[in-house]
């Protein structure tokens, strides 16, 4: 999955523009005593995936609605944290899902070049995955549209960069086909199975987020950002779109809730012939979260 080359330069000319104007870092946020401003926010994020995966060698369509995600899901945990001071923000985001027996997920393709013979259908997906960022970001401009809050700026921008973990385990169960190489998969009966094993990367990522702010109880949030540049993936984007609404305070936490859409990329791929792995999917779809600020 590719970014334009114009989608990269116009994150790169807004950049430029943000640092044209010059930037103020006052907050919207009382701090607490310690001058940190801190979140965190649990959701849940039920997307489409699509895409395609080579496990030893042998090709894969990745195609699941997201009914069909929480029908084989097992267990998810999804969190973001963040902690800011001033025009400094330090984040981290945790995805860990397992999804397990999937009918759906995965379907039989070919053989890569350097693995001969028939590709039996597959029969079921086991995927396993955890999804690690951690970063910081730097508030550079902030704005005022008209807001009506007593004049203070109601829109600002931040530049980010951190790195993303990921961990994968992906086994794809094929019915035994008369001329199936079985180089490299486990045979039980009459099937057998390609297994990736743990692979396991980092990309690192630049991007922007900006912030608007048309009343006291209302925000919209905007993130993108790209990465891997070879290092980790060969290539990788992510974007993020939510509305969050105030929703009320107890015990000195103020409670935000929020809902968006999220959709994360990433061409992976490792080894040859029937070492070879790859991952070059895309997961979209609506996410909707709570915050909890303090």
């Amino acid at each position: 999955m590719r970014v334009p080359a114009r989608a990269i330069a116009a994150m790169i000319l807004l950049s430029a523009a943000a640092h044209a104007d010059g930037y103020q870092t006052k907050s919207t946020l009382a701090p607490g005593p310690t001058g940190w401003q801190f979140q965190f926010t649990p959701y849940g994020w039920l997307p489409w995936v699509n895409g395609d995966a080579v496990i030893n060698g042998r090709e894969f369509a990745v195609s699941e609605d997201p009914v069909q995600v929480l029908e084989s899901l097992d267990f998810a945990w999804m969190s973001y944290m963040q902690a800011r001071r001033g025009a400094i923000t330090l984040f981290s985001d945790v995805i860990y899902a397992d999804v397990s027996n999937s009918g759906s997920f995965a379907r039989s393709k070919t053989f890569s070049p350097h693995v001969s013979g028939t590709l039996g259908a597959a029969l079921s997906a086991d995927y396993r995955y955890w999804i690690v960022e951690a970063g910081g970001m730097y508030e550079t401009n902030r704005w005022n549209f008209g807001n009506n809050y007593g004049g203070e700026t109601d829109t600002w921008l931040e530049m980010l960069a951190g790195g993303r973990y990921w961990h994968q385990e992906l086994d794809v169960d094929v019915a035994l086909a008369g001329t199936v190489n079985l180089d490299g998969l486990v045979v039980s009966g009459t099937r057998a199975t390609a297994r990736s094993g743990v692979v396991e990367w980092i990309d690192p990522f630049l991007g922007l987020r900006m912030h608007y702010k048309p009343t006291l109880s209302d925000e919209f949030t905007v993130r993108g950002d790209i990465g891997g540049f070879g290092i980790g993936s060969q290539f990788t984007w992510h974007v993020l779109a939510t509305y969050n609404s105030y929703l009320g305070t107890h015990a000195g936490i103020a409670y935000d809730g929020y809902l968006g859409y999220k959709a994360l990329s990433v061409d992976y791929d490792e080894g040859t012939g029937t070492g070879r792995y790859e991952f070059d999917v895309i997961q979209q779809g609506p996410v909707v979260g709570i915050t909890g600020r303090f």
